[in-house]
């Protein structure tokens, strides 16, 4: 009984040992500012990209550019030449840790991010703008339509 009572130990120690060198778990739904949104990464390369969301529900070229817009049926949005420059989602499933995401109060939204970099108005929407990361809000209702990730700045026409 001993025997298997150090067995089953050393089983369990070799576990845990295994699961800190583990890499981590981006089936989140987190969108981390200038990093990610859930699985798909900016600099991720197309390739990647394509394995780990599969086939897109629409493609549609970039005026002026080689690049592609992907739209996936998770509710992302990614824009690629090579790899990922951008990914956005209007879709409620995906949230910043401090809970910035479709659907959300712009105030909420705004009181989350602190003050942005710009803010830009739109006829429909309204832009606010913190390097890299950006939401979009509703003119009408006032609640966060869609929530982006950047690998660049974009310029300011209006600062914050």
């Amino acid at each position: 009984m001993t025997h298997l009572r150090l067995r089953f130990a050393a089983v369990a120690l070799l576990l845990n040992t295994a699961c800190a060198s583990t890499p981590p778990d981006l089936h989140d739904n987190l969108v981390v500012p200038g990093k990610r949104i859930g699985v798909v990464e900016l600099g991720m390369p197309l390739s990647l990209l394509l394995a780990a969301q599969g086939q897109p529900l629409r493609t549609a070229s970039i005026p002026n550019t080689t690049a592609t817009t992907y739209t996936f049926a998770n509710g992302l949005t990614v824009g690629a030449e090579e790899s990922v420059y951008w990914i956005i989602t209007e879709d409620e499933q995906f949230r910043t840790a401090n809970g910035v995401g479709p659907g959300v109060e712009q105030i909420v939204a705004r009181s989350a991010l602190g003050k942005p970099r710009c803010v830009e108005s739109r006829p429909d929407v309204t832009v606010y703008d913190y390097g890299d990361v950006y939401f979009e809000t509703g003119n009408a209702d006032g609640r966060v339509k869609r929530v982006g990730v950047i690998a660049h700045q974009r310029p300011c026409a209006q600062q914050g």
